[in-house]
């Protein structure tokens, strides 16, 4: 669809409700006006993609800016303010220039009101989604150092805030540059909130939004073997045990710490680590107890798998707590779910591969049809289904991907047809 926009369009008004920004902003005009003309522009705002761009290119970005900072003092109009920039810059984040990020970071000092930092980090998280000039330019401002120290807050919203920027900082989803930082971003703020984070995951314990939150964080940091080193030598599997033992059931939760157990079993001796401290029957009965979920089923499944990918010893560890049964029951239960039948090909040639006698345990509950079955009606996970029936010794046609025949290779181009100058 193209957008044509006239003199008889009807967002042509906006400019004049910058215009009227501009004008009660100059003549100091009452609190309450300026929050009705704020409204007004976040109204525009919200009426679509076009609608912002207009009022982008009409200065309603520096309009806002100049009302911020001519009345910070009231908390209310400048709350607003935020609200408004937020709703300018969705989908448009160019906007956003060397005098946002100071102001972003202003409201992110130490002694600045909670209410202001939250929309400060609400603001800062818009203007870093798929725009990585963007987040480049808020990190080598320093914002890491602020992020820790309120990170050190009592006021969970505002925790919240910090780490959804935390994340979004590591994010690599900007088509229009080949090469990012997110891997750098990650390495330095896991370098100096990792442990920050483990103590926040033990503060919250009881709190289920905040433990899915701080999950998440840690697990988008953990891009190096380092530091899930360093997370298990600050006590985070003890909590992430009692976390999985005191939220059995809730779907969100469980997944988080699956993930999280994943990630770190990038690192072999955390991989080794994790089972020696017991968790092998808390995984096996918590997917056992909410196999009905796919979603869950899909993380425990891919967090299994490894676990056990080189590691035989684990896989045994989950093997003598009756895994097998688990996998078996979940592919029987989601037969026609291609994703949870993929990752329980990959669980079971991981627990295999390394030592052939461990898939006896599966063989004797049928999972040879199972995965015979899923040849037949998921094309697309083909080679993870043979891949698992090959290291079962369970007899499996592969095909060749790659032949040569022993000739030259064929360019399409002959001597004859080939012009010489």
């Amino acid at each position: 669809m193209e957008f044509r926009l006239t003199r008889d369009d009807p967002v042509e008004p906006q400019n004049k409700e910058i215009a009227d920004l501009v004008e009660a902003t100059k003549s100091k005009a009452d609190s309450k006006q300026v929050i009705k003309r704020l409204g007004a522009v976040k109204a525009e705002c919200e009426k679509g993609l076009v609608h912002r761009v207009v009022l982008g290119k009409a200065g309603a970005y520096s309009a806002l800016l100049d009302t911020l900072a001519a009345y910070r003092a009231y908390k209310d109009v400048s709350k607003h303010c935020f609200r408004t920039l937020i709703a300018l810059m969705k989908k448009q984040p160019d906007l956003l220039d060397d005098r946002g990020v100071d102001v972003i970071l202003s409201y992110l000092e130490k002694d600045s009101d909670p209410d202001l930092k939250k929309f400060s980090l609400k603001w800062t998280r818009q203007c870093s989604i798929m725009h990585e000039m963007n987040r480049q330019k808020i990190f080598n401002a320093n914002i890491v150092r602020y992020l820790k120290q309120t990170l050190t807050v009592s006021i969970s919203e505002v925790v919240k805030e910090a780490l959804a920027v935390c994340r979004v900082l590591v994010l690599d989803d900007d088509v229009r540059v080949e090469y990012g930082k997110a891997h750098e971003h990650a390495r330095i703020i896991a370098n100096e909130t990792l442990c920050s984070l483990v103590s926040l995951l033990n503060r919250y314990q009881q709190d289920e939004t905040m433990i899915a939150e701080i999950m998440m964080t840690i697990t988008a940091l953990l891009v190096r073997e380092e530091f899930c080193q360093k997370l298990e030598d600050a006590g985070a599997f003890e909590i992430i045990k009692a976390i999985m033992t005191q939220f059995e059931s809730h779907e969100k939760i469980l997944k988080q710490c699956f993930k999280l157990l994943k990630a770190v079993s990038g690192n072999d001796n955390c991989k080794l680590h994790i089972i020696e401290r017991t968790f092998a029957p808390i995984i096996t009965a918590v997917l056992d107890a909410n196999k009905v979920s796919a979603q869950v089923a899909i993380s425990g499944l891919q967090c299994v798998a490894a676990l056990a990918l080189r590691c035989p010893q684990n896989s045994k560890a989950l093997l003598d707590e009756g895994f097998a049964e688990v996998v078996v029951g979940i592919m029987k239960l989601h037969a026609d779910e291609e994703t949870v039948q993929k990752t329980a090909s990959w669980a079971v040639r991981n627990m295999v591969s390394r030592n052939k006698s461990h898939g006896r345990n599966f063989l004797s509950l049928g999972i040879e049809d199972l995965l015979r079955a899923d040849l037949e009606k998921f094309e697309g996970i083909e080679y993870d289904v043979k891949a698992a029936l090959r290291d079962l010794n369970c007899n499996v046609n592969l095909k060749e991907e790659w032949t040569g025949t022993g000739g030259a290779l064929t360019t399409g181009f002959t001597f004859t047809n080939v012009e010489w100058s």
